[in-house]
């Protein structure tokens, strides 16, 4: 009887139990094919050089604009010149609210939709990048002008309040908890609250994570949680294993000789082993961190418009920013 009972539990848990399907593992989505690259940034080999950023992330497949540069035009206008084809770009990463990062987001939607009306539709933005910054009295947001006219086109906005996965193996922070005290961001800036004002330290702050079976590569406009703190939240929060590269600005232009020995022997430690650092980085700070960290001039270098960081060969430089 025993025997029998174990025979029909067995079959009964056969035919009502699911089988756990591959998605619902615990194995990590990776990404097998990776490209990113920059459409904005102050040097430029080919296009149009200026203070801010914008890169183009290519995963197995799917494509996701990371930030829109500064003036209206920049990033759409290098993006023809470099023969890119924004217009099956669906998804957008805003990393903060500065204008340096957010002037393109309106030109893009507007252009791009003449050719596919999802084209830019989709703004992935931190938690808090809404609220109102006030240095000399005046609103200092600069993603405030453009939200009502980019909602008028069609597009919406999608808040992240944590780590989310946007598209396998690629993930977007979401705030980034202030372990260090990285102070990478402008001073004099308060935000408003309902309760008073207080420091504007960059909360919305947001980087990208793409996870691959050499590491993970972090994508970062301008670092204002501080890159370590990204770069160790990313392994908490998406899987613990080195850093393959860093694409994006760091905000060390500025930095001491202290802060960038430090921010080398940190980022040295989790292995990392490209760095295309652009935009607020600084050229003299992005030396130093080469030096510092290891690494050479093919591994470590001042990006300009068109180079590009691709998993399996490293980075493509151009010739300008050899």
């Amino acid at each position: 009887m025993n025997r029998l009972c174990a025979i029909l539990i067995t079959c009964w848990l056969l035919v009502h139990v699911p089988a756990i399907d591959a998605a619902e593992s615990k194995q990590p989505h990776r990404a097998s094919s990776l490209k990113i690259t920059v459409l904005s940034t102050m040097l430029a080999d080919e296009g149009i050089g200026e203070w801010g950023y914008a890169a183009l992330l290519e995963a197995d497949g799917k494509r996701i604009l990371f930030d829109t540069g500064a003036r209206p035009e920049t990033v759409l206008s290098n993006a023809r010149e470099l023969n890119v084809d924004l217009s099956t770009v669906e998804d957008v990463v805003l990393s903060h609210s500065h204008d340096d990062h957010t002037g393109g987001l309106v030109t893009l939607r507007r252009e791009l939709m003449k050719l596919n009306p999802r084209a830019i539709s989709r703004a992935h933005v931190g938690d808090g990048i809404f609220l109102e910054r006030s240095p000399n009295g005046k609103n200092w947001n600069g993603l405030q002008p453009y939200r009502a006219e980019y909602e008028k086109l069609g597009g919406s906005f999608v808040v992240h309040g944590k780590t989310r996965e946007l598209v396998p193996g690629v993930w977007i922070t979401g705030p980034v908890p202030r372990t260090h005290p990285e102070k990478n961001y402008p001073k004099g800036v308060r935000i408003k609250l309902i309760n008073g004002d207080t420091e504007d330290t960059v909360p919305e702050d947001s980087s990208l994570v793409i996870d691959t079976a050499q590491g993970l590569v972090i994508l970062s406009g301008c670092g204002h949680a501080g890159i370590i703190n990204t770069v160790e939240y990313a392994r908490q929060m998406v899987e613990a294993v080195p850093i393959l590269a860093v694409v994006g600005g760091l905000h060390t232009f500025d930095a001491s000789d202290q802060t960038l020995a430090w921010t080398a022997q940190k980022l040295k430690a989790v292995g990392l082993r490209y760095l295309l650092a652009g935009h607020c980085t600084g050229i003299e700070a992005t030396f130093r961190l080469r030096q510092l960290a290891g690494l050479s001039r093919k591994t470590a270098v001042v990006s300009a418009v068109g180079s590009s960081f691709t998993l399996g060969s490293g980075i493509d430089p151009l010739t300008l920013a050899q």
